[in-house]
């Protein structure tokens, strides 16, 4: 229980503080100290029609008051901090003087308002006020007609004691827990008669984004609808924890047998959701039906007719799926804080049970390697500890290893030991492979050795660390192996059974140090942090810097064509698809040292797919006499489903050059109809 009263500060100085000590001569210069502040009384009034009321002077910086008691009669005798006076009034109105003084005898004066009446209070009236900071504490004040004084009783505990609350004053409580309590007041006076009034005061935390179902202070209530209202979601232990949600509570909903094929389940948040620059939810979801449509609904909490919803479908059954829904339809003059649930939407329930849990804003595109600091759509967060300090930057060194004019991070180090930082990512990194290197570029004016680390192994992996060194000449690329034999594990105790690195682990925080055990001061820069020594020519993808193309349509193509927002992240979308010319223009491609061409595809009809690859020859130009193209078919592309295609450029047999490739030419069947999504188009070696 906390009780936050009216400060009483005593203040105890034993003749130790005028002493000298062995080492130090000078005495304490008292001229220094503070007037009292702050005084006051507080009142204990006798309801026995006596009069009788015991005083307690109040205060800070004071040893000593005074208590004048404001109906003509002598003033009290010095009372120490703590002490306290008794004195008999006649009914009526008194303002009593408090006068403190400090250990230098200079002194300050406060007066606190009493009123003494045999008379039973009247019209009491409480009010109780919740902080806006914290959403466990209130506030109470009160006034009565005739009261002298106000005891509280704020109804957590049985067996309380009452807090004592003057007049024109307040005082506060923290609840431990939320619910719903009983404020009594009760107001006395001089009589035996009291008056009390008692009112209700409810504690929640308010709920936010994300939702996790973990929090033993938080109501997770849910409104049903539709058939079983009422019902709520009951909040159970993970049926089924896998390495997609290992959470252990979960929230439950059964669509009742023959409800509505609309039925559902609500609940208003706290506060409206912030869209400002994450205008995707994300919901892990176990299903157990495989092609359940899940409709994901939010809404104004003042009026339902203001909302956005969005459809996913479940591709799995009885196991745990991420189902994200595309909300950047929403109107950002609206406020939207009810969120709404339909599970297996249009369909009449049969009495089955989903679980559902986590419940998050996400990003269009997820934070992974490689990581090269020009995607708009990502927050570059680094971690930041012992001092270090982090931004993104434009390039300000093009030369060396990176001449590229775009973003890259800059970190900062004061001259601390130890100083870092870390990149949390969404998608951990997989040493699975058979190349465990990570690269880096660096740039630095001075030489500094680099640890990078791995910490949070997925799947109970240790933290491992590998450290390279930088010779201090501008931009460099650093390279650490995390190969098991160039690694150095860390085991710290029988919690972890004496597990070491996993070399095929998957890790989920990097954590790097320049210069961690030394204290070089100054300003670093890093970026295109990958795994593996691979080089890629990126078209449209997030591994690196796209090279800009003329175009991804053609005058000549016969398709429809528009950039889109599909599951979460931008594609290019051909629809009405027979083929499409893509150009480079002036950037033809240099694909000579590169060994595979790879695309990602997703359609629901197309049932061929074709790759043609256009080389422009030595010349560099069109009919030229030295063109060379080579077209893969794709037969039965799986639909419904990415299909990655990571096809080696030996298969281009009559691509003779790849040192200008200018066009790539895609076509589909059946012709007109199909409809396609392109993603990650690059080459790699």
């Amino acid at each position: 229980m906390k009780k936050h009263l009216k400060i009483i500060l005593s203040l105890v100085l034993s003749a130790a503080l005028f002493s000298c000590s062995e080492d130090d001569d000078a005495m304490v210069d008292l001229s220094t100290l503070e007037a009292p502040s702050n005084l006051g009384a507080t009142f204990e009034i006798t309801q026995d029609n006596s009069g009788l009321v015991t005083i307690i002077p109040t205060g800070e910086g004071a040893v000593l008051y005074t208590v004048d008691f404001g109906d003509g009669s002598p003033a009290s005798e010095e009372l120490k901090v703590g002490q306290q006076v008794e004195h008999v009034y006649e009914e009526g109105q008194y303002e009593v003087g408090i006068t403190g003084q400090n250990l230098n005898g200079e002194t300050a004066q406060g007066t606190q308002s009493l009123t003494v009446s045999f008379l039973a209070p009247e019209n009491l009236e409480t009010t109780i006020t919740k902080d806006p900071n914290d959403n466990y504490t209130v506030t109470v004040s009160a006034t009565a007609e005739n009261a002298a004084m106000y005891q509280v009783f704020f109804g957590e505990n049985e067996d309380e004691e009452p807090v004592p609350l003057m007049e024109g004053e307040t005082v506060s409580y923290t609840y431990n827990n939320i619910g719903t309590y009983n404020v009594r007041v009760v107001a006395l006076s001089g009589g035996a008669a009291t008056t009390e009034v008692n009112e209700e005061v409810t504690i929640t935390d308010p709920l936010f984004l994300p939702i996790d179902f973990e929090s033993e202070t938080l109501d997770y209530t849910f409104s049903n609808f539709g058939g079983g209202e009422g019902a709520g979601v009951p909040i159970v232990e993970n049926p089924d924890p896998s390495e997609v949600n290992s959470s252990e509570l979960v929230a439950s909903y059964t669509k009742p047998e023959n409800s509505e094929t609309w039925a559902g389940t609500s609940i208003p948040l706290g506060e409206p959701i912030d869209f400002s620059s994450r205008r995707y939810i994300s919901v892990d979801v176990w299903s157990p039906i495989e092609g359940a449509d899940v409709l994901f609904k939010i809404e104004n909490i003042d009026n339902a007719d203001i909302n956005v919803e969005v459809r996913a479908t479940t591709t799995v059954s009885n196991e745990w799926e991420t189902l994200t829904f595309d909300l950047t339809s929403i109107d950002p003059a609206q406020e939207y804080s009810n969120l709404v649930l339909f599970f297996n939407m249009d369909v009449a329930g049969t009495g089955e049970t989903y679980y559902f849990d986590n419940i998050r804003q996400t990003t269009l595109v997820q934070f992974k390697l490689p990581i090269t600091f020009d995607n708009p759509n990502l927050a570059y967060n680094f971690g930041v500890f012992n001092g270090t300090s982090f931004e993104v930057v434009e390039n300000p060194d093009q030369s060396g290893v990176n001449t590229s004019s775009s973003q890259v991070g800059a970190i900062t180090n004061s001259g601390n030991n130890w100083e870092g930082g870390a990149f949390n990512l969404d998608v951990p990194v997989d040493f699975s492979g058979e190349d465990k290197t990570i690269t880096m570029k660096l740039w630095s004016d001075v030489a500094v050795p680099v640890l990078l680390k791995f910490e949070n192994g997925v799947n109970g992996e240790r933290q491992n660390e590998v450290t390279a060194n930088h010779s201090g000449s501008g931009w460099e690329e650093l390279s650490f192996n995390f190969a098991a034999d160039a690694v150095t594990s860390y085991v710290d105790g029988a919690s972890d059974n004496g597990q070491a690195f996993v070399p095929t682990g998957h890790y989920s925080t990097m954590v790097m140090f320049i210069d961690g055990p030394g204290n070089t001061a100054g300003t670093f820069y890093i970026d295109d942090i990958s795994l593996g020594g691979v080089q890629v020519i990126s078209l449209f993808s997030d591994l690196g810097d796209d090279v800009p193309l003329a175009t991804w349509r053609t005058d000549w193509s016969a398709t429809d064509y528009e950039e889109v927002e599909f599951e979460g992240e931008l594609r290019k979308l051909y629809s009405n698809f027979d083929f499409v010319g893509i150009e480079t223009g002036e950037n033809q491609i240099d694909a000579s040292e590169m060994t595979h061409f790879h695309t990602e595809i997703w359609t629901d009809n197309a049932t061929v797919f074709r790759i043609k690859l256009v080389d422009f020859g030595p010349n560099g130009i069109y009919q030229g006499g030295d063109d060379t193209e080579h077209e893969i078919v794709i037969e039965n592309p799986a639909q419904g489903e990415w299909v990655s295609l990571d096809i080696p450029l030996s298969d281009f047999t009559n691509l003779t050059s790849k040192a200008n490739i200018a066009q790539f030419i895609y076509s589909a069947a059946p012709s007109g109809e199909a409809t396609v999504y392109i993603d990650n188009v690059y080459f790699h070696n």
